[in-house]
C-alpha cells in the first residue's frame, strides 16, 4: 500500500515553502500587512495534523479505487481567505467544509483528480484527462471524496481538538463558495494528490482563529526543574552582564527647527541660531534619552563636561 512520502518543493517566489526547507534555512516571503501569525510550535503542530490526515485520506483512497494512490503534504501556510480564493482557477471543483468549533474551511480537489477517480470507479485506467468543469456524476463523486477527506480529518486532528469536520456544500466557482469572510486568517495546507498517472495539488483550508483557541493549551509542554534552573542562569547572566554593556553618550544644546530651505541655503559663515539660553546646561544624551545636564569643562587635553543634575526615566 503506498505512504505519504516527504515532500520537496521548491521555495520558488510566491509558492509555500514546506517546513523541511524552513528547517534547512530557506528564506521564507513575509507579509507585514498580516496580523497574528501562528507561533512556530503551533505551525509544527498543525504541519503534524496535516500529514496524518494526508497518510489517511491514502489509505481510504487506495482502498476503495484499488490504484495506486498517494498523498503528500507539501506546505503549510497561512494567508488570508481572500488572498486564498484568490489562487483558485475557475472553475475548480471545490468542498466546503463546516466544524463544530466553528474553523470553517474550503477543500479544492483538482478537476483531473476527480475524474482521474471517476475513470477508475468504472473500471478504467485512470487515464489523464484535462481539467474541465464537473458534470452532475462527477460531482458526486466529489461529495465522496468530500466526505472521506472530512472523515480524515477528524482522525488528524483528535489529538488537538473534536473537529466535528463535515461537508456543507459542493462549488466549482471560489467566488459562491463564501466559506469564510475574506480578511479571516486561515491556515492552508497544500497536499500533493496522485491518483494513477494523474497528479494535482489540492489544497485545504481552515479558518485560524478557532484553532489557536485550541493548540495555545494543547502545545505548551510542562518544563522539568533542570529546563527551568538552565532559563534562571540564563536570564541571570544576561541581566548580569547588562551593565558591562557599552553605549555611546552624547551632549548635545537643545535642538532647534528651522524650514528646509533655510538647511539648503547655508553657507561657510552664516549663523543659526539654537534658542540654548547661555546659562542652561547642556543634555547627556544615551540612545536618545537625556540622563543627566552637564556643563563643559575640560580633562587634560581633551573636552569633558560636569555633570549638574541627573534625570529620571521610566525603565
Amino acid at each position: 500500500m503506498p505512504t505519504t512520502r516527504s515532500a520537496q518543493p521548491s521555495a520558488t517566489a510566491g509558492r509555500p515553502v514546506s517546513a523541511r526547507q524552513r528547517r534547512r534555512g530557506a528564506v521564507v516571503p513575509w507579509d507585514f500587512r498580516a496580523s497574528g501569525r501562528m507561533a512556530r510550535e503551533h505551525l509544527r503542530v498543525l504541519e503534524l495534523a496535516f500529514e496524518t490526515l494526508a497518510r489517511q485520506w491514502t489509505t481510504q483512497m487506495v482502498t476503495r479505487l484499488r490504484a495506486d494512490v498517494a498523498v503528500e503534504l507539501r506546505a503549510v501556510e497561512q494567508t488570508t481567505y481572500d488572498e486564498h480564493a484568490s489562487t483558485l482557477s475557475v472553475p475548480s471543483p471545490l468542498v466546503v467544509i463546516g466544524t463544530d468549533i466553528g474553523a470553517a474551511g474550503l477543500l479544492h480537489v483538482p478537476a483531473e483528480v476527480v475524474l482521474s477517480v471517476v475513470d477508475h470507479g468504472l473500471g478504467g485506467p485512470g487515464r489523464q484527462q484535462e481539467a474541465r468543469e464537473l458534470t452532475e456524476l462527477e460531482v458526486g463523486v466529489l461529495r465522496d471524496l468530500g466526505d472521506k477527506a472530512m472523515a480524515a480529518l477528524d482522525y488528524a486532528f483528535a489529538t488537538i481538538t473534536p473537529l466535528g469536520a463535515r461537508r456543507t456544500a459542493t462549488e466549482q466557482i471560489p467566488q459562491l463558495a463564501q466559506a469564510a469572510q475574506p480578511s479571516d486568517q486561515v491556515v492552508v495546507a497544500h497536499l500533493t494528490v496522485t491518483v494513477g498517472a494523474t497528479t494535482g495539488e489540492a489544497t485545504l483550508a481552515l479558518v485560524l482563529a478557532p484553532l489557536q483557541a485550541r493548540l495555545g493549551s494543547s502545545t505548551a509542554p510542562a518544563r522539568s526543574a533542570e529546563e527551568l534552573e538552565a532559563e534562571a542562569r540564563a536570564q541571570a547572566a544576561v541581566v548580569g552582564a547588562m551593565p558591562r554593556v557599552p553605549v555611546e553618550v552624547a551632549l548635545r544644546l537643545t535642538p532647534t527647527r528651522v524650514t528646509s530651505d533655510r538647511v539648503l541655503d547655508l553657507a561657510v559663515g552664516d549663523v543659526v541660531p539654537l534658542g540654548h539660553p547661555t546659562s542652561r546646561p547642556l543634555e547627556v544624551v544615551v540612545a536618545g534619552l537625556v540622563v543627566a545636564r552637564a556643563v563643559p569643562t575640560a580633562s587634560s587635553t581633551r573636552l569633558a563636561c560636569m555633570v549638574v543634575s541627573t534625570e529620571e526615566n521610566p525603565r
